[in-house]
């Protein structure tokens, strides 16, 4: 297999490569939320989280295939464990939050490289992703908002976690 592109730098390959390692690693620490929301009870909660987990591998392979649509194998990446425990259902979803930011800075940051390069290839990827930031962003804070209008005890918990898994597919 070719090293070196004719369309993608090796900034570019080293970038798109970081990214499918955050969007299997964004994967990791949303399955490990879920199999946590599981064990705690929270089903709803639990199958959403999961289905997140899902479409982050459909995000981790879009960088791929430009790695290897452009004669350039991307790499395996080795995954650190994610975060095991968390505290609460508040907590997973403000973890999420927090998570979803640092993704949407990376996602930037790609498509200003990307930019400032003049690699119009990789910034039409890069908007791409930082759309989809702006709807895994919406989905947490909708979350977010449902706690702060309603509260932390158990019965709104409860309610919650029912309707999180009616937002599950």
């Amino acid at each position: 297999m070719e090293t070196k592109s004719e369309f993608l730098s090796e900034a570019m390959v080293k970038l798109l490569n970081y990214r499918v390692e955050q969007e299997e690693y964004s994967s990791r620490i949303y399955l490990a939320m879920s199999t946590w929301l599981d064990d705690k009870g929270f089903v709803g909660a639990s199958k959403l989280f999961k289905q997140y987990s899902d479409e982050e591998i459909v995000h981790a392979n879009k960088a791929r295939k430009m790695l290897l649509a452009n004669g350039l194998r991307p790499v395996t990446p080795a995954l650190k464990q994610p975060k095991q425990d968390f505290l609460s259902l508040p907590d997973v979803i403000q973890s999420a939050l927090a998570h979803e930011q640092e993704i949407t800075r990376q996602c930037y940051a790609l498509t200003k490289a990307a930019h400032d390069e003049g690699n119009f290839m990789v910034v039409e990827l890069g908007l791409w992703y930082s759309k989809e930031q702006a709807e895994e962003l919406s989905k947490v804070q909708y979350l977010l908002d449902r706690l702060e209008a309603f509260g932390e005890e158990l019965s709104m918990l409860r309610r919650l976690d029912d309707e999180m898994g009616q937002l599950a597919s």
